[in-house]
């Protein structure tokens, strides 16, 4: 009986720390304290806190995902439209996406096939690809570029890893930004009648979100890293 009272109350503190700072998108997130009128009286009343969790959530949930999509353009020795995915193509007075401009599409195995939806960005993709750090030397070919994708190497899945290597810790420096800027907001939500003990459960909360959204960012490098080694 004592055991199951202790959970239930545990329960209870989760569930009021969670009410105390999160609410559903567009509402205000507040909490318990008083502050002072116009008048210089003090007035009770819920005081709007700053630090939204769902929030931080989503921009973790974001750079996990931006990763994803990054590594999906990582492919060794095969061709796959995802390579260029990630292109930008400088044009006069801007750039824009390779897959806006162009349907992509696999020719062979070593191949790729890029078709512009206008003819007067061919040029510019060609050199966009090719100096996109990518290895690949595109060629035009009538109204296309065709992008040889290089066979596999030792050297090439080399280079594969560290570039993966950087990815991920790029992702990472991401979760942890959000990470701090959520550890700010709750300094400054602080310093309105919060207790110690209620910053250290925040905190606590903040810093299991970051640790998840890393350990998915390793879960989708190892992956990737045997496909490549695999290959």
């Amino acid at each position: 009986p004592l055991v199951a009272s202790t959970v239930r109350f545990d329960l209870y503190i989760q569930q009021q720390r969670r009410a105390y700072g999160s609410s559903k998108k567009g509402a205000k997130k507040s909490k318990g304290g008083s502050k002072k009128g116009s008048d210089g009286d003090e007035k009770s009343g819920p005081v709007e806190m700053t630090l939204d969790m769902d929030k931080m959530a989503e921009q973790m949930e974001h750079s996990v995902g931006r990763f994803a999509e990054e590594l999906q353009a990582v492919r060794a020795g095969r061709a796959s439209p995802a390579i260029l995915n990630g292109i930008r193509v400088v044009l006069k007075g801007g750039s824009a996406s390779l897959p806006d401009l162009a349907m992509v599409a696999v020719k062979d195995a070593q191949h790729l096939i890029v078709i512009p939806n206008s003819p007067d960005t061919q040029r510019p993709i060609e050199t966009s690809i090719r100096s996109a750090g990518l290895g690949l030397n595109p060629r035009i070919e009538k109204d296309a570029v065709i992008v040889p994708v290089p066979k596999s190497t030792k050297e090439s899945r080399e280079k594969l890893l560290k570039s993966l290597g950087a990815m991920a810790e790029s992702a990472r420096v991401h979760v942890r930004k959000h990470r701090q800027d959520a550890m700010k907001r709750l300094k400054a939500d602080s310093k309105d009648n919060m207790t110690p003990d209620e910053v250290k459960a925040w905190e606590k909360d903040i810093q299991t979100a970051t640790d998840k959204y890393t350990g998915r960012i390793e879960e989708q490098l190892k992956a990737k890293q045997r496909e490549i080694e695999r290959t």
